[in-house]
């Protein structure tokens, strides 16, 4: 029986208009009448998420900033932030690498230092957090879970080809979609904070259900047995993960899959 799902947002739960499915609220009220744990898995920032799943904040679980924190009944249970040293050394490589934009998230918002990249940012991915301007990244008076890559070529092959080349010590680099590099402290990711909710619920991985589509979804995949890549996923994702969806994100594959292996089996099975 599966006690806990978690799903990414971009790419796999979310459409490309950025839109919630239509029979979510069905499938929670669902799973809550079962007593299943439903966890939103993101690399977006705790403000962004609860903000479109305010309806639900008191409900679902969110693990945010690829695993570096995990929020449950609007309280954070678990954080992994970056060290000061660190967070300096990653700026400024970043500031060097050609159309791609630091982007320190913390507690109170996502921090930029440069017009242009809030500018590219608010048309190409608005976002229900504030975006704060500063003079400088490396005074920011906050704690800070993750840097961002903000690449307005390819994050895989333009960002994350210049910061492997540093070999940074107790960092992970991620790229999460085309745009974004996603770079937390080494020992954080989504697969990670799935075994902490795990070892905080009772729940086993035989009883875990995942979802996700791309490269900072794959430590997730492993963390579950029943690890469903989205039909439009990532083919390294696909490779990881048990399962495929047989539907994309256009075609609500996260909620269809839920209630045609979960939902409606359990049903049957009663």
């Amino acid at each position: 029986m599966v006690k806990l799902i978690a799903t990414d947002m971009d790419g796999t739960l979310l459409n490309s208009n950025h839109e919630i499915p239509n029979d979510f609220k069905e499938t929670i009220e669902a799973l809550k009448e079962r007593n299943i744990i439903f966890a939103i898995s993101t690399g977006r920032n705790y403000l962004d998420i609860v903000y479109k799943f305010n309806e639900y904040k008191d409900e679902l679980l969110f693990i945010c900033e690829n695993g570096t924190a995990i929020y449950y009944k609007d309280k954070c249970i678990y954080s992994k932030f970056l060290e000061k040293d660190t967070i300096d050394k990653l700026v400024k490589i970043g500031r060097d690498v050609k159309d791609a934009y630091p982007v320190l998230c913390g507690t109170k918002g996502l921090y930029l230092e440069d017009d242009k990249s809030i500018e590219l940012l608010n048309i190409h991915f608005p976002m229900n957090v504030p975006v704060i301007k500063v003079d400088s990244l490396l005074d920011v008076d906050d704690v800070i879970f993750k840097v961002n890559m903000f690449d307005m070529q390819d994050a895989e092959t333009n960002s994350y080809s210049r910061f492997k080349k540093e070999n940074i010590e107790n960092v992970t680099l991620t790229p999460s979609g085309k745009y974004w590099l996603d770079m937390y402290s080494l020992g954080a990711n989504k697969g990670i904070a799935i075994k902490k909710v795990q070892e905080m619920f009772d729940i086993s991985y035989g009883e875990t259900m995942v979802f996700g589509d791309h490269l900072n979804d794959i430590e997730m995949m492993k963390s579950a047995y029943y690890s469903y890549a989205m039909k439009n996923g990532h083919n390294d994702v696909k490779k990881i993960a048990n399962f495929e969806t047989k539907y994309t994100n256009e075609e609500c594959g996260v909620t269809k899959t839920i209630q045609e292996e979960v939902i409606q089996k359990e049903t049957l099975s009663l």
